[in-house]
């Protein structure tokens, strides 16, 4: 976040814009945006890497709580028609 408002600012300052007000270290700070820019991409990236992997093991985890509820269910099956037939 840090970066994205420091990205804004140096854009709002009109730094990069090349306007008539703008600063003579023009490269310096267009250097410095797009260095913000590779970073922040490269967070964006890692962010979504981790989101991708967090939602694989999210399914991974609900299959394996079905299965686990299907062989509950199994059971108390066996066991229902277990007491019916010694009844």
């Amino acid at each position: 976040m840090k970066l994205i408002a420091l990205a804004a600012a140096v854009l709002l300052s009109g730094c990069a814009s090349g306007g008539p007000w703008a600063d003579p270290r023009i490269e310096e700070y267009q250097a410095e945006i797009s260095r913000l820019n590779a970073q922040l991409a490269a967070e964006t990236a890692e962010r979504q890497r981790i989101a991708r992997a967090a939602a694989r093991r999210e399914e991974s985890l609900k299959r394996q709580l079905e299965a686990m509820k299907s062989i509950e269910r199994s059971i108390l099956e066996r066991q229902d028609r277990t007491q019916s037939e010694a009844r």
